[in-house]
Order: C-alpha cells, then structure tokens, then sequence
C-alpha cells in the first residue's frame, strides 16, 4: 500500500480529532453559547418546507446575497466552503503548484501547513520576533526572494491573538507577488476588518467563518471575499454541492439576525479582559496580548496546568514544545462562572496548591 501513496502524504499525520467528553471545552476555540432556540424554531420551520429529496444549490444564491448586505462586498467577490479549511484547501488547488512556496508566519493556523504540504509545496514559515510579534520584513523577504504563491496573515492571529496594525498588512500587499490571504476568522472580537482593502488590492482574499463569534462551529460553514476574477477561479476548484440545504438554510438566518447572536461579543470581550487581568498577576506566565476570543500564555509550569485542568474535566489547547510554542496553552472564553473555574485552577498550579 505504501508504494501508492504520494509521498507528500506518507509521513503527514492526520488531523483527527476526538469527541471532547469534558464538563468544560474551551481548546477550539468554539463560542460557549448556543444558537438562540427562538432562531433554531425558525430553521426547523424552513426546513420542514424545504426539499430534502434535492441537491442544496450549488452557488447558494441567498447566502451569498446575506453575506454581501452583512461585509458589503458584491456578490460575484464571495465564494463559500465547509469552514475555512475548505476555502484553503480550494486556495490550494488552484494556485499552487507542487514545489511552490507558501509564506507564513511562526506560530500559526496549523491549516496552513497542512493544506501546503498535502499540495507539495515548500511552505516557509517565518519565525516571530521576540513577545510573538510577526516578522514583517521577514515575510517580505521570504515571499519576494522565492516568488511566493501564497503568504497568509491570520488577524487576530490563532494561537497568539496578535493583531497586525493595518500599516503592516498594506506593507505586506504592497511589497510581495504572491496572492495574500487575510484570514479573519476571529475579526469580529477584534473590530477592524480589512474587507476595504480588497477594492485597491487585486490579490487580497479575506477569509471569514461563521464558528467563532457566530457560535456555528457545527454547520461548518465559511466563506472568501476577494475580487471576482479570483472568487471565479476558485469556482473552478469547488465542489458543486459542497454546502448541504441545512448549512446554508441556518447560515442564513444567522447572518440576517446578526445583531442578536453578536450581542454575546460585549460579554466575550469583558470576560477576556478580566481574565487577562487576573493571569498577569500569576508568578512565572508570559502573557500576549490577545484580540480574538482566547488567551494565549507560556509557561515553565504548563504541563502541571493542563494536567491539574484534566483532573477537573476541563479540556484547554496545550501545544508541542517547539522554539516556537516553548510551553504553551490557550483557552477561549467560556461562560463567566467557567472561566473563573479554569483561573482558581491555575492559580493553585502556579502558586503550588494544587
């Protein structure tokens, strides 16, 4: 069997991921509050008069026409996928040839690696700087010196939660060949989107999902914004029926009740700077800066805080050790009365009580 494989794809490791059985998740993520009930009454409305027995529209006409009134972006600029791991994998396949070079920074959205090593790319990633600050000249540099097809800015940046200024990312656009794609999958935490960009920049892509501030991880639904000449070639790349009618039916009314469902950003927010506050004051953590929906922190003790949180059925993101992710761990916000479980732990690890 080892014989057919690409061997790109020998020594890949899938990405499988078990069920959390944990009284509290916060390693994805995810939003901690559920879609409103009175708008799930409403899906099952639509879908009892819905056409099960027919294939949901290839192009999804009215989602398109939700997302355009929610980012103001026309509708020949905006494609959807199965989450933006779709629209990356599409990315991929329509313009980038084996032994091509993607560009991104170090630590990142781990889909970037894996989408350009399944394409046999030579993915180059960039250290950051000293405090997890990206490398923008080295970006450049990486992408102007080997004719990049891709470089990749995640704002807010997952797992650090860095917000590059928009100075850096215009530097960015100005300065390197390659097609640039604005991964923006936390922005509305954040605020301030770059959709704007795309009218000057021909090679801009930003990507947007409906899992995070949506609370919709489990539709998997996400979609591109760009110019039209390339939404239309990753047209090309698409699957036709890649969105189930249950996907776009409840992306739908999410997004035309995006008002209501965003309300919970304010408490999101305020939960995160509380508990940043409370962190600081912990001995032996290094703290970053965070604009998305999570903290990001470094530690001698982050075993000892990831396994004491285990003990307690609660599951957070506890990365490898590497140069880059030197004992590190990120959780997102819960619920109010969550997080202050997930912090007195924590305290108790790094003040020895535990």
């Amino acid at each position: 069997m080892e014989s057919l494989i690409r061997k790109n794809i020998q020594q890949l490791i899938a990405y499988k991921v078990d069920a959390p059985q944990f009284e509290i998740v916060v390693n994805a993520n995810e939003s901690p509050y559920d879609f409103p009930m009175q708008l799930k009454r409403k899906f099952c409305d639509e879908i009892c008069n819905t056409d099960l027995n027919r294939y949901p529209e290839a192009c999804f006409p009215e989602l398109i026409a939700a997302i355009s009134d929610y980012t103001g972006v026309p509708g020949e600029g905006i494609i959807c996928g199965s989450g933006s791991d779709e629209l990356i994998a599409m990315i991929n396949q329509a313009f980038v040839d084996p032994g091509d070079v993607v560009v991104s920074h170090s630590p990142s959205f781990a889909m970037y690696d894996i989408w350009a090593t399944i394409a046999n790319a030579r993915h180059i990633m960039v250290p950051d700087l000293p405090s997890h600050i990206p490398d923008v000249e080295g970006l450049i540099a990486a992408a102007c010196e080997n004719q990049a097809k891709l470089l990749y800015i995640c704002n807010p940046n997952n797992p650090t939660g860095y917000i590059f200024s928009r100075a850096d990312i215009v530097k960015i656009l100005d300065a390197v060949p390659s097609l640039v794609i604005l991964d923006e999958a936390y922005i509305e935490f954040f605020g301030e989107s770059g959709v704007d960009l795309l009218e000057k920049y021909p090679r801009l892509l930003v990507l947007r999902t409906l899992s995070k501030a949506f609370g919709l991880a489990g539709i998997r639904c996400g979609y591109a914004l760009g110019n039209s000449e390339i939404i239309d070639i990753l047209y090309k790349v698409k699957g036709p029926y890649n969105l189930n009618v249950l996907t776009q039916k409840l992306a739908v009314i999410a997004l035309k009740n995006c008002d209501a469902i965003l309300r919970n950003l304010e408490i999101l927010r305020a939960e995160r700077q509380n508990a940043m506050q409370v962190l600081e004051t912990f001995p032996g953590l290094t703290l970053y800066p965070s604009g998305a929906n999570f903290i990001y922190f470094e530690s001698d003790r982050a075993e000892a805080i990831y396994q004491a949180l285990l003990k307690r059925n609660i599951l957070i993101k506890r990365f490898a050790e590497t140069d880059v992710t030197p004992g590190s761990i990120r959780f997102s916000m819960g619920k109010p009365q969550e997080n202050q479980k997930i912090l007195d732990i924590i305290r108790e690890v790094v003040y020895n009580e535990a």
